[in-house]
């Protein structure tokens, strides 16, 4: 898409996002038309580290509004309908928006707006099975939209999913191309994952089976010809009383290794974390330790990282690095304040200080407060979050802080 075009395109998108919220209903209404769905982001997002000396100077810093419109059409003869969501981003006054200081994930690298059609599919299903081709959106443990910025990764992709098997959701596609979060254009796999000069797909096979309501379990693995393969599971058991105390057990764990010509490299590496975690009257308190093998670090190309140590900055999940995470929340609907919530993370890793995969240690500390708004403002939420990171810097480390600020509304037209 020229420049001028995706100009253009950006121009409208953000005054249709803008304007048609005001027609949106009150209520969710189905129609024989089909869906127009759609999201607003007015979003600040700055990152700042020390380079030299005790100033936080090096800056990443973005004010961008953005958002995205989509339309689903109904489901034709009960077998066959399509889907197209058109995504922007823009930037809001120069001050916020230095070429120099982009990287954000708010707007391109240099701080410039883009418009894309980042989903155009077919679906048609028969029975409890499904099928999706061309650009989606997907939502699994390693491929995802990573939707913490203003618009999500989307990919080009082709599968299917079924839940014709009571309490269990099988699903296998090939992924053959992402829209990453600051760019209009759709890159191969491959490439995303640092491989510049390839052309390689990801097949994806997943399984989400939930033996009973109390202990739901996933088993899904990503094959990523000459590259690697990455497989992840997760169980999570609940018990107790939900009017009371609830207690909730999580293990995860990730094997990765590479396959095939091997084209970045061979390494190998393995992690696995466990997190309890206990709720009551409002409070969510969480207490989680992880590990990863002294090999190699696991590597995350193609969405968030799936762990629950994965923090705004830090995700732990380097060559021997040992993991800590403490976590406390609360719901303040408890005491009459419906709509708030609040959460304080804080996560410590520790590598080695030796040996060829040798680096600083580092502690990260975040808080993140919600609103949910009610009446005439239904769908409209604020969200806003801090973080310092504390890295060793006898070892190489830079100390940093970061804030997000997001106001985002959610509407529906049809």
């Amino acid at each position: 898409m020229s420049a001028k075009l995706s100009h253009l395109v950006l121009a409208c998108l953000l005054s249709l996002i803008l304007v048609l919220p005001g027609y949106a209903a009150d209520e969710k209404k189905a129609s024989q038309w089909g869906t127009v769905t759609g999201q607003v982001r007015l979003y600040y997002f700055t990152q700042r580290n020390k380079s030299t000396g005790q100033e936080f100077d090096n800056i990443k810093e973005s004010l961008a509004l953005g958002g995205w419109l989509k339309y689903e059409t109904p489901w034709i003869a009960d077998h066959f309908g399509a889907g197209a969501a058109l995504y922007g981003t823009g930037p809001i006054t120069g001050e916020f928006n230095q070429p120099d200081q982009g990287g954000t994930g708010l707007l391109t690298s240099k701080n410039e707006g883009f418009a894309v059609l980042g989903e155009a599919y077919l679906k048609a299903r028969y029975a409890d099975t499904e099928a999706r081709v061309w650009r989606q959106r997907i939502e699994t443990p390693f491929i995802n939209g990573n939707d913490s910025r203003m618009l999500p990764q989307t990919f080009e992709a082709y599968g299917l999913k079924s839940s014709a098997i009571d309490n269990l959701e099988l699903s296998l596609f090939w992924v053959d191309k992402e829209k990453g979060r600051d760019t209009e254009l759709f890159k191969s796999m491959s490439y995303m994952a640092g491989l510049k000069d390839y052309d390689r797909g990801v097949v994806m096979a997943g399984a989400d089976w939930k033996p009973f309501d109390y202990l739901p379990t996933r088993f899904w693995n990503y094959y990523a010809p000459d590259l690697d393969n990455t497989f992840f599971t997760q169980f999570k058991y609940t018990f107790g009383d939900t009017r009371d105390v609830q207690y909730s057990v999580l293990f995860q764990g990730v094997d990765q290794r590479s396959v095939g010509d091997q084209l970045n490299g061979t390494y190998s590496g393995q992690e696995a974390g466990l997190m309890g975690t206990l709720k009551y009257s409002g409070f969510t308190f969480d207490l989680g330790g992880s590990i990863v093998n002294d090999d190699t670090g696991i590597r995350n190309s193609w969405g968030v990282y799936p762990f629950f140590n994965n923090m705004m900055a830090y995700n732990f999940a380097r060559a021997g690095e040992k993991a800590i995470l403490l976590g406390v929340g609360y719901d303040f609907s408890h005491i009459g304040w419906d709509g708030y919530r609040a959460d304080i993370k804080a996560g410590f890793g520790d590598t080695p200080d030796t040996g060829p995969h040798a680096s600083y240690d580092r502690s990260e500390y975040d808080l993140d407060l919600y609103y949910d708004f009610d009446g005439e403002l239904k769908g409209m939420s604020l969200l806003s979050r801090f973080s310092y990171q504390d890295e060793d810097e006898s070892m190489g480390g830079k100390d940093g802080y970061q804030v997000r600020l997001r106001l985002q509304y959610n509407f529906q037209l049809l």
